[in-house]
């Protein structure tokens, strides 16, 4: 019986270690620098120093730009009130910022298309850009499925927070996805789990430290490899005339 006790008292120990790890702060600190390191040429540079660039020339871009950063400074706190054992804060917090996120998936999928046009413009390409409006809106339909499975599994700790982090990964990736290209890899091999990593990396401590391979994680990792993968899907004639029709209002 003693034995069996000190088993289930280590167990314990150890979950409440891993719910106070930094780890999930730390990951939400590389995704907030990541993001902003990937925008920093085209966006956060120029804003910086005042200069007006066709890209920083529309107000809804700011709009989103701010919403989306705001939302990775929200999860890391979130993040660093559990670390810190403010539980409470954080539960008080939580439906407010679970509205914040499915308010700013609304507005980003809204924003997809009128941004998607203007590149059009610029490029008078607008089937470039019907193609292109693909991946805006599935990276909301990503972060509003993931932040949907977070509220669900909001009594269940170790899967809320996972589900949390996939959602917020889903909003980084475009950021850490214009740093990687800027390394000039060109091989799918080695660009892509460059993009991936923070997930692989979280999947990896999923299995070092909990021994086990949490399915929602899975998921968020199979959908994000299709989404690097998507070109093909968006330029199809399956997607084509829906691209086309949430163009076409804005021109």
């Amino acid at each position: 019986m003693g034995t069996a006790a000190a088993g289930v008292e280590a167990a314990t120990s150890a979950r409440k270690r891993l719910r106070k790890s930094p780890f999930f702060t730390i990951l939400g600190l590389i995704l907030l620098v990541s993001a902003i390191a990937g925008f920093w040429p085209q966006y956060f540079s120029v804003v910086a120093g005042g200069t007006a660039v066709p890209t920083t020339q529309f107000w809804l871009i700011h709009l989103h730009a701010a919403l989306f950063t705001v939302w990775l400074v929200l999860y890391i706190s979130q993040a660093m009130l559990i670390m810190t054992g403010r539980a409470r804060i954080h539960l008080r917090m939580g439906p407010w910022l679970a509205a914040y996120g499915f308010a700013i998936a609304a507005l980003g999928v809204y924003a997809a298309a009128p941004l998607a046009h203007r590149l059009g413009v610029r490029g008078n390409d607008f089937e470039a850009a019907a193609a292109f409006v693909f991946f805006p809106v599935i990276d909301m339909v990503y972060f509003a499925g993931f932040l949907a499975a977070a509220v669900m599994y909001r009594k269940v700790p170790h899967l809320h927070k996972r589900a949390m982090l996939v959602a917020t990964f889903s909003i980084a990736v475009v950021g850490l996805g214009r740093l990687v290209y800027r390394t000039g890899l060109e091989s799918a091999i080695l660009w892509q789990p460059l993009i991936l990593a923070p997930l692989l990396i979280a999947i990896a401590y999923d299995v070092l430290a909990c021994r086990k391979l949490y399915p929602i994680m899975a998921v968020g990792l199979a959908v994000h490899v299709f989404r690097l993968n998507a070109e093909p899907f968006a330029a199809s004639e399956f997607w084509l005339p829906i691209g086309r029709a949430l163009i076409a209002p804005f021109g």
